[in-house]
Formats: structure tokens, C-alpha cells, sequence
């Protein structure tokens, strides 16, 4: 099995240099994401709710005082089998743009942290550990299936006055199934009304 060790050098792998804060929010994320989507863990070791937001013990032992982590020397992506690797990319991919201030918001407002904390303070320090079968059910409640992703589209637009035809809903479709990158979609939709204009 991969350790968290191993999970570290591959998001620095995919992303580069980075503050040892932000690594230890994509490490929590690709745990969490890893146990949606595989229902296992990608890594045994403790995950817990420090102030910040979670943290590795294990990894901030190498990484403490360290603002940047550039490399990790303790992992080795190559560890990692195409399930956990594919994981790690898509963490990479939808959290990596955010930066460690961003994360660690976010982090505060999701229930592992959260539970985990009790009734702390925020600016309390706690060695709590996350548990994994909270981690489990809270990511998991995060993935729809493709028709639950776009019939919540669907009545998300129709809050707001949009109604989606057949067709855009097929390309809703696309784009929650994989098949189409949401970036993309918006790329041609605006290339369609600047088309319109001219």
C-alpha cells in the first residue's frame, strides 16, 4: 500500500514546489477523494485536526520549518498504483489551482475537520484524529451520478431564470460523465456568442 509519504511526492510531482501547508491540504484531499471514489484508504497513516486544518504528523516531522516543500525525498510516486495515481492527478487538477489560505477555509467548513474538532476553538490545538469512515461518507455524498449531477444543473438554471434544452443537457451530460472538460465546454460556448456577434 502507498503511504502518505509516497501520496506527497506525487502531488509534488504533478503541481511542484509549494508551501508545506498547502501539501498537507492536497494530501488530505487525495485521502478523502481516494476513499470516495475506491472505498478504501490511499494511505494507513493518521490524518488530524490541527488549527489550520488537517495535517499529516507523519509528514509535518520532515517538513516542519520549512515554508516551501520543493521535494519529497521520503516518497516515490511510482509506489502508487493507477487507481491511486489517477486520484492524486484528479486532486491535483480540481484543488491545486487554490491556494493554502484557500484550502485550509475550506478544510474548516467540511465535516471531518470539523467532528474531529469537537467543540475547540478554532484557535485551539488538537491531536483529534480525522476518522476515516466519516471521510468516507462525507466525500462520498459529494459524487452524484450523471443524471443527479444534471438534473441539479438543471434546477440550479431554473433558480435562476436558464432553462437547459435537450441539447445542453447532453453536454452536461458530457462534462459529468468525463467526456467533455467543463473548461472546454465554456471555451466553445463563448466562442458560439462571440460567433453570434460578428
Amino acid at each position: 500500500m502507498a503511504t502518505a509519504h509516497d501520496v506527497a511526492a506525487a502531488v509534488l510531482s504533478e503541481l511542484g514546489p509549494m508551501t508545506a501547508m498547502k501539501l498537507e491540504k492536497l494530501v488530505y484531499y487525495c485521502q478523502g477523494w481516494h476513499l470516495a471514489r475506491e472505498g478504501h484508504p490511499l494511505f494507513q497513516e493518521p490524518i488530524e485536526a490541527w488549527r489550520e486544518g488537517p495535517v499529516v504528523p507523519l509528514l509535518y516531522r520532515h517538513h516542519r520549518r520549512q515554508r516551501t516543500v520543493s521535494d519529497w525525498p521520503h516518497g516515490e510516486p511510482s509506489r502508487l498504483t493507477p487507481a491511486q495515481a489517477a486520484t492524486v492527478r484528479w486532486v491535483a487538477a480540481n484543488y491545486g489551482r487554490f491556494s493554502a489560505a484557500e484550502l485550509s477555509t475550506m478544510t474548516h467548513h467540511e465535516l471531518p475537520w470539523r467532528v474531529a474538532r469537537g467543540a475547540l476553538p478554532d484557535s485551539a490545538s488538537s491531536t483529534e484524529q480525522l476518522d476515516i469512515d466519516l471521510m468516507r461518507t462525507y466525500f462520498a455524498r459529494q459524487v452524484a451520478n450523471v443524471e443527479t449531477a444534471v438534473a441539479l444543473a438543471s434546477a440550479n438554471a431554473a433558480l435562476e431564470g436558464v432553462e437547459f434544452d435537450e441539447d445542453w443537457q447532453d453536454k452536461l451530460r458530457d462534462v459529468a460523465s468525463g467526456v467533455t472538460d467543463a473548461d472546454e465546454l465554456i471555451a466553445q460556448e463563448i466562442a458560439r456568442i462571440h460567433g453570434d456577434r460578428d
